[in-house]
């Protein structure tokens, strides 16, 4: 990646994330029109995997951006970068509309796990971790004011609670991020994880 003019915003994760809540309202929708108890579980089975694929490409898109602030703030903290193409950048703060996405998404690990038993009497495997990863995301925004006033790496403030960073673990988190946007597949920025948290 070429950092000489600055640093993106989205290092390219945009173009391979999936619309959460939209797809997730448009399977629910689809799931209860259908009257029969029988029919519904079955079609339950049917829609899981694809509920699963679309919560495991959001929980990693947001890691990514985690390890993306992560990176830009550590990478640059002697020499900050300007951050190029922040689309909240100057946006009017209205809470609600700014959490909608990532708090649809935590409520969503819950409401999963019950359906799962309900329609399908059995239990989710879905990673604990990922319910972490979605609350320190969700704090990475308030601390940071929604991005809204972000122009520059020096004003990143991330959670206390990510681990701290040698430059060795910045290269390896540079090198899993171009990885996952060369593949187009998000769920390798999983790979990254444990330099992080």
């Amino acid at each position: 990646m070429d950092f000489s003019k600055g640093v993106l915003f989205d290092p390219g994760y945009s173009k391979f994330a999936l619309p959460f809540s939209p797809n997730i309202d448009a399977g629910y929708n689809m799931l209860l029109s259908i009257k029969a108890p029988h029919q519904r579980k079955f079609k339950f089975q049917i829609l899981y995997p694809q509920f699963l694929k679309l919560l495991e490409n959001t929980v990693a898109f947001y890691l990514g951006c985690l390890l993306w602030a992560t990176f830009i703030t550590r990478n640059f903290s002697s020499e900050p970068k300007d951050i190029l193409d922040n689309n909240f950048l100057g946006r009017e703060v209205v809470e609600d509309d700014m959490l909608f996405e990532i708090n649809y998404a935590i409520n969503y690990v819950e409401k999963l796990k019950k359906d799962c038993k309900y329609y399908l009497g059995k239990t989710c495997n879905i990673p604990t971790e990922w319910v972490k990863f979605l609350a320190v995301y969700k704090e990475f925004l308030m601390l940071n004011n929604y991005l809204v006033n972000t122009k520059s790496t020096a004003d990143i403030n991330l959670p206390t609670s990510l681990k701290e960073t040698n430059t060795d673990d910045l290269e390896s988190i540079l090198n899993i991020i171009e990885s996952a946007l060369k593949s187009g597949d998000l769920t390798k920025l999983f790979d990254a994880k444990d330099l992080i948290f």
